[in-house]
Parts: C-alpha cells; sequence; structure tokens
C-alpha cells in the first residue's frame, strides 16, 4: 500500500467511532483530574498574582494601599493590610473595573468581574476565590472536544485530548489559581472551533459566534489579539489567498469584536504608563545565552505533558539551564520536546488529508514565535513564563492526541506504528498522573513567583520574638508583602524609602529586611548592638532576607 493510501485509511479510521475502552479509560483519568482539581483547594500557597486578584474584588485601588502605608512615618500592624484582600460591603463590582483601569490596566475585566460575583455567594477565602477557576477549567475538555470534531471530525481525537488534558499538570496548577488563564484557554478553544464552523458552514449565526468568543476572548487576556491575527492567517491559506466571501465575513465580524474592544484599548492607551511598569520586569532580565533561552523554553513546553517540581528557579526571574532541574530531568523535558515538536511537523507537513491542522499549528506557533523574538532581539524572558505560551499547550495537547490517533489506525501491517502510539500515550498519561500526584503534595508551586521566599520568611519571623519587618512599599515589592501578611501572625511593619532617613527602632529584639539598599540597614549594619545574620539573597527583587539581632 502506498503512503497516500494508508493515509486515507489511517484518516477514516480516525472518524471511526471510539471504543467503550478508550472511554472508560479516559472518564477514569478525567475523574482523577476532577479529584485533583478539587483537593487542597484553600491549603496551597496563594501567591502574589492571586492575592491581587483579591485586591481587585475588594475594589481598593494600588494607590490606596500605597497611601495607607505612606500615612505611617512610624510603624503599621501587619493586620491593617488584609483589609485590602477581602471584599468591602461598601464596593462594588463598578470597583473592581477601577481599580483594573487605574491600577492594572493590562489586565481586561472579565474574569475580574465574575470572579468578584463568585466571591459574594462563595466567599472570598482562597479556598473560595480559586474555585471559580476549577469550575470554569472543567469547560476545557468540552471544548477541547469540540475543536476536535471541528478540526478532524474525529470523536476518537477528541478523547485522547481529553486523556492528556485530564493529566496535565499544566492544566491541573492554573486551575487552582486564582487568575484568568483557565478561562482564557477555554476561550482560545471556543473561538478556534467557532471559526472553523463559520468556514466549513458559512452561516450568519456562526460567524456572530464567533464574535462573541473573540471578544470574550479579547476581554480576558490581552494576547487573544494574536490568537486572532493566527486566525486570519489560517483564513488567508484556507481561502488559497484570495479575497472571498469568507475572509470578508472574517474581516468585518473580527472588527466587530474589535469595536466591542475599544473601550478597554482606550482605558489602556490612558494608563499604558501602569501597564508597562506592570510588566516591565520580563523585559528587563535576561538570558545571555541565546541557546540557552530556546533550551529552557523547550523544557517548560514539555512541562504541559509532565511536571515534577524540581526548578530551583525561585522567584521567576532567576532563570537558567542548571535551575530548571537535575541534568537528568532537563535532559528527559529537552529531548521530550524535540522529539514530540519534530515528529509533529514532520508528520503534519507530509499530511496531505487534512489541512485543519495549520490553524492550531498557527495558534501555538506564532505567539510563541513573536515572543522568542522579542527576547532574543530586545532582551527578556518573556518567552519563558509559561502563562505566556498556553496557546503553544493547548496547541501540542490536542496535535499530540491526533498524531496519536493517526499511528494506532494505520493499516494492519504497520505493527510498529500501533505500538508506538501505545507506548507514547502510556509514557504521556503515566508522568503526567505522577505530576499530579506530585502537586498534590506540594504546598506551592515552582511557577509561583516567589512561593518558597514568602513561605520561609513567614516560618522564620513567626518563630520569633518582638519582630519587626522593614519593607519598600513600591509597587514591585507590594505583591510579595500582600502574600506574607496572609502568613504571618504578629509582626509589624516599617515602611521604609531607600533614601530617607529613619531613626533606629529601640523597642524590637528582632529586626528583619527583605532589602538591603536603604539607610536604616546601613545605620544597624554599623551599629555594635545588633548581629546580622543573612539568611538568604537574591540578586532581584525582593532581594532576601536579613535578620538584626538585638544584643542583650
Amino acid at each position: 500500500m502506498n503512503k497516500e493510501a494508508a493515509m486515507v485509511q489511517s484518516q477514516l479510521g480516525i472518524k471511526t467511532h471510539p471504543s467503550i475502552l478508550l472511554k472508560v479509560i479516559v472518564l477514569i483519568l478525567i475523574g482523577l483530574g476532577l479529584f485533583f482539581h478539587f483537593a487542597h483547594l484553600g491549603q496551597k500557597f496563594y501567591c502574589g498574582d492571586e492575592t491581587w486578584t483579591s485586591v481587585a474584588i475588594s475594589g481598593h485601588t494600588l494607590v490606596e494601599i500605597q497611601q495607607e502605608l505612606a500615612q505611617h512615618q512610624d510603624l503599621i500592624p501587619i493586620t491593617a493590610l488584609q483589609k485590602y484582600q477581602h471584599l468591602n460591603p461598601d464596593q462594588n463590582v463598578f470597583d473592581t473595573v477601577n481599580y483594573l483601569i487605574t491600577s492594572d490596566p493590562q489586565h481586561p475585566p472579565l474574569y475580574y468581574v465574575l470572579v468578584r460575583l463568585w466571591a459574594q455567594i462563595f466567599g472570598d477565602s482562597p479556598a473560595g476565590v480559586r474555585s471559580l477557576s476549577v469550575i470554569l477549567s472543567l469547560l476545557i475538555f468540552p471544548s477541547a472536544y469540540w475543536l476536535c470534531v471541528e478540526m478532524f471530525e474525529s470523536a476518537v481525537v477528541g478523547w485522547i485530548a481529553m486523556a492528556l488534558i485530564a493529566v496535565s499538570p499544566l492544566q491541573l496548577f492554573l486551575a487552582q489559581e486564582a487568575r484568568q488563564y483557565g478561562l482564557w484557554m477555554v476561550e482560545i478553544l471556543l473561538s478556534s472551533a467557532t471559526l472553523l464552523r463559520a468556514v466549513k458552514q458559512k452561516g450568519k449565526v456562526n460567524w456572530i459566534a464567533y464574535t462573541l468568543t473573540l471578544t470574550l476572548g479579547l476581554y480576558t487576556h490581552l494576547f487573544t489579539i494574536l490568537v486572532m491575527i493566527a486566525h486570519g492567517i489560517y483564513v488567508i491559506i484556507e481561502q488559497q489567498f484570495r479575497f472571498t466571501k469568507t475572509l470578508l465575513n472574517y474581516l468585518l465580524f473580527t472588527s466587530g469584536a474589535l469595536l466591542m474592544f475599544v473601550p478597554w484599548l482606550v482605558v489602556l492607551i490612558t494608563y499604558i504608563h501602569t501597564a508597562v511598569q506592570q510588566t516591565s520586569g520580563w523585559s528587563i532580565r535576561f538570558v545571555e545565552n541565546p541557546f540557552e533561552l530556546i533550551a529552557i523554553f523547550l523544557i517548560r513546553i514539555a512541562r504541559t505533558f509532565f511536571d515534577f517540581n524540581l526548578t530551583s528557579s525561585d522567584l521567576g526571574m532567576g532563570i537558567s539551564f542548571a535551575l530548571e532541574g537535575s541534568m537528568i530531568y532537563t535532559i528527559f523535558a529537552l529531548v521530550l520536546s524535540l522529539v514530540l515538536v519534530s515528529y509533529l511537523i514532520a508528520f503534519l507537513v507530509k499530511s496531505s488529508i487534512n489541512k485543519n491542522w495549520i490553524l492550531l499549528a498557527l495558534v501555538g506557533g506564532l505567539p510563541a514565535t513573536l515572543l522568542i523574538i522579542a527576547d532574543l532581539f530586545l532582551g527578556g524572558i518573556r518567552s519563558l513564563q509559561i502563562r505566556y505560551q498556553l496557546p503553544l499547550c493547548l496547541s501540542l495537547e490536542i496535535l499530540t492526541a491526533y498524531f496519536i490517533a493517526y499511528l494506532f489506525f494505520q493499516e494492519q501491517e504497520a505493527i510498529l506504528g500501533k505500538r508506538i502510539s501505545q507506548i507514547a500515550l502510556a509514557i504521556l498519561l503515566t508522568v503526567g498522573l505522577i505530576s499530579d500526584v506530585k502537586f498534590f503534595q506540594s504546598e506551592n508551586w515552582w511557577t509561583q513567583t516567589s512561593g518558597k521566599f514568602i513561605t520561609e520568611t513567614a516560618l522564620v519571623i513567626n518563630n520569633s520574638e518582638n519582630s519587626l519587618l522593614v519593607i519598600n512599599p513600591s509597587p514591585v515589592n507590594l505583591g510579595g508583602i500582600l502574600a506574607l501578611s496572609n502568613y504571618l501572625s504578629k509582626v509589624d511593619l516599617l515602611p521604609v524609602v531607600n533614601d530617607v532617613f529613619q531613626p533606629i527602632p529601640q523597642d524590637y529584639t528582632q529586626i528583619f529586611f527583605m532589602q538591603h539598599n536603604n539607610s536604616l540597614f546601613q545605620q544597624i549594619e554599623q551599629d555594635k548592638n545588633y548581629a546580622l545574620k543573612v539568611i538568604v539573597v537574591f540578586p532581584i527583587e525582593p532581594g532576601g532576607l536579613w535578620q538584626f539581632t538585638k544584643i542583650s
């Protein structure tokens, strides 16, 4: 049998009904996934990014927090920061939108409005706030299945994709994070599926549905614009570079989505300085060797399928190949990523039966490529932030499901292809489940900025008597300070700006610093009544933890 005939036979096999055994296995995996999704929801570390979600739904603003700290020229109890992380009966959902406008304009409001309304019913505790993300994450299963049916006309691919998603450690982590990324992935899948349906069936209702899903995506994450551009390139290719009615419809209905997004574009342009200030950290830090950058990128992409939480790059910005884990772990991840990407590219390029995979290749590849180019030429580590690579992670999961299904349904003589597909699926499901168990046992994950540092800092301070914590109330530090406030039982804060003189507090036997570049630190360091202990030092914000003990 020639290759073209084999591909046709395999494609026909993919379109057959999935077996009862496959459905049972996938349902069991989804059941396990649901258990891990809901387990320990309130016990996991509540990171700095999630703390800003709590601030958003409280209705307070960044300026209010800074004013609170600035008004205290001496001391402020740690409990004073708690009110900024809980619902205020005098504030409403419009105050949440106002917070985003003035303090966080790079984050569109849809998720935060939803979580504000959700918290009014289910509470504003970490478990209450996170439970919305868990519920939203469940929508990814029918969304992925629908996209597979639209793209490959295959329920088999859909079931395999749901199996991979069910055990994905990345999907599990995002499902338990009080942020918008789970909702964004659902919208990426839905907008892609509705686009395929609109292109095939050409009805106005389908194009309207596409406009609505695209608009929801834009109001959830700004990178939806990149997904929209990828959709446009796909339509141009699908229409063979001719200006057809389908291409016209795409332009018209995409313009409709952009028009509905204009109000927030005005907000973003008006407060662009604030948005740049809040996100500049990813552009001022970089990996010097471009090959190292690409290697780390490939390693982190592999964590879509397995992740044993071995990364040592705490704080999320101290990044190098050596910090990605043990050598065996990183080499395995790098090889898996290279093999998977290489096989998928070779397989898809040779595939002449179904070209709809081009849509997923563009949705995942375009944003990833642009981010890598930006890092290589402008400096930065944007491409290494896994939450920016979610379109690519979703595309890899679905294309891998398609590849496995294709190999399994090759002609009867191709036993090797069937064995490869079975072994590949078994390996991916096994390492995924091991990763999920690891996540179940862990208090914090490597992707949570400053997670390990904050929990260890809280442990040290809580075990000390008569303690004072000196802080720098700049915006870049506030997220960590707010997160830390959830884990400190009793300590006073002393806000200190770097160049402002401050007398040494005399009523404390333990004085802790999270930065060492201010005048008060230098004063105490020179005072012979105090002994300095360096607990941990980082080359980036927060600088670390230093402890001065007053000598009796």
